[in-house]
């Protein structure tokens, strides 16, 4: 993806938290993509899955939705795979 410079000086005005967080949820987009990718699903087709509205999935899908632990685990189980991996101490 080409980088855009407007968006570049922006985000190296963003704390390191913030912007953290902001790559952590671009990630979990990104992985849910893949998932519907090689399932052969859409958004669409996840929002029935999880008995959602298709707006809604949109919105989450954009990368700048908080995900809770609940809704990265309702998204697991219904396409069978995980989505994040935790590092056991």
């Amino acid at each position: 993806m080409k980088k855009s410079s407007i968006i570049e000086a922006r985000r190296a005005k963003v704390s390191p938290e913030v912007r953290r967080r902001v790559d952590l949820s671009f990630l979990i987009v990104d992985r849910i993509h893949s998932i519907l990718e090689e399932k052969g699903l859409r958004q669409k087709d996840l929002a029935n899955m999880l008995g959602k509205k298709e707006s809604e999935i949109s919105k989450w899908m954009r990368g700048t939705h908080n995900f809770t632990i609940e809704t990265i685990s309702s998204i697991e189980n219904v396409l069978g795979i995980p989505i994040l991996q935790v590092a056991e101490a």
